[in-house]
Formats: structure tokens, C-alpha cells, sequence
């Protein structure tokens, strides 16, 4: 699986920095989706990365243990909510087309989690490639701290639905052949 190619960084004012770094850390919610991957797959979700999603991106924002090897941590402050939700599934998702960026990643005995921050759209994207902020780290720690108490807790039982795990079986923004979709 090949990192995606990303763009040279256009440069944005500091007034526009500002602005994008706001809005993109503003009221942001934890999403989680879990899926079954392999070490090589979930290893290459290194620190830093910005990749793109082609489709959408379910997720939930019920939050137990865990039901596959892999946990999706998404912070966005622009997922859409399903309504209305029949299967109980905490159903939300990210437009396609979405842009992440890996914040951490978490690896421990059996699986990994993989915290990413859902970045704003348009070509505002840009402002995050080769930008690191303290506060990232910390969303990363305090994620990882989370996890580990809630991940005691059972599975709850509709995310262990077929459809759902179906939904989330594939890995966030990498194709059929293990590569990252460009951006």
C-alpha cells in the first residue's frame, strides 16, 4: 500500500491559519468505526498523514467495546447524524470525498487504534500538511486514555449487526488493492 501523493501546501495568511484552525477544532465530536484489518494495513496510518476517502465514512457515536481489531477514532465537527436512525446504530457519516488526517496512532496487544481529525473541505485541507500542534497531541492522549475505559465496557450488541460491520469493514481512505486514494 503506497502513502498518498500530497499536495504542495498553498500558503495562507496568518489571519487565514486562524480562521481554518478554529474552525476545524471547534465543538468537535469522537466518532468510532471498527473493522477487521490487517497489522500491514492499519501500520501504514502513520502520524501526520493526510489522505482522502472516496465514498463515504460511517460511524457511530455510541461508543463500547470493541467489535473488530481496528478502532476508527474520528474527531469532526462535521459529520452528519442519520435521521432517523431505525437500527439504533448511532449512524453518522463524513460526505465522500472527505479529507483525514492521522492524529496517532495506538497500537496494542491484538489491534490498533487510529485516531484521525476530520479536516474542513474545499482546498482548506492544504493548511494541515506539515502542521503540528500541540493540541493534536493532546487530543491523541486524551482519545487513547478514553478508549482504554471504554473499550472495557461489552460491545453494544447492534453494532455487532451484519449490516453494520459490513458498513464498516473496509479501511478509512485506502482502495481495493491496499493503496491510499489520491487526494
Amino acid at each position: 500500500m503506497s502513502k498518498p501523493e500530497t499536495e504542495p501546501s498553498r500558503q495562507f495568511s496568518v489571519a487565514e491559519m486562524e480562521a481554518i484552525i478554529e474552525q476545524t477544532f471547534d465543538n468537535l465530536g469522537l466518532f468510532v468505526r471498527d473493522a477487521e484489518l490487517s497489522p500491514e494495513i492499519t501500520a501504514k496510518y502513520e502520524p501526520g498523514l493526510i489522505f482522502r476517502e472516496k465514498g463515504l465514512t460511517y460511524a457511530t457515536y455510541r461508543v463500547g467495546g470493541l467489535a473488530a481489531n481496528c478502532r476508527f477514532a474520528i474527531f469532526s465537527n462535521h459529520m452528519t447524524k442519520k435521521t432517523p436512525d431505525p437500527e439504533n446504530y448511532g449512524l453518522c457519516f463524513a460526505e465522500k470525498g472527505s479529507v483525514f488526517k492521522v492524529l496517532g496512532r495506538h497500537d496494542y496487544d491484538g489491534g490498533s487504534w487510529i485516531v484521525l481529525l476530520h479536516l474542513p473541505g474545499g482546498e482548506y485541507w492544504k493548511a494541515f500538511v506539515g502542521f503540528n500542534s500541540p493540541v493534536e497531541a493532546d487530543m491523541v492522549k486524551s482519545c487513547v486514555d478514553w478508549l482504554e475505559t471504554m473499550t472495557k465496557n461489552p460491545v453494544i450488541p447492534e453494532l455487532l449487526k451484519e449490516e453494520w460491520v459490513d458498513s464498516c469493514k473496509y479501511p478509512v481512505g485506502v482502495d481495493d488493492s491496499g493503496a491510499f486514494f489520491p487526494l
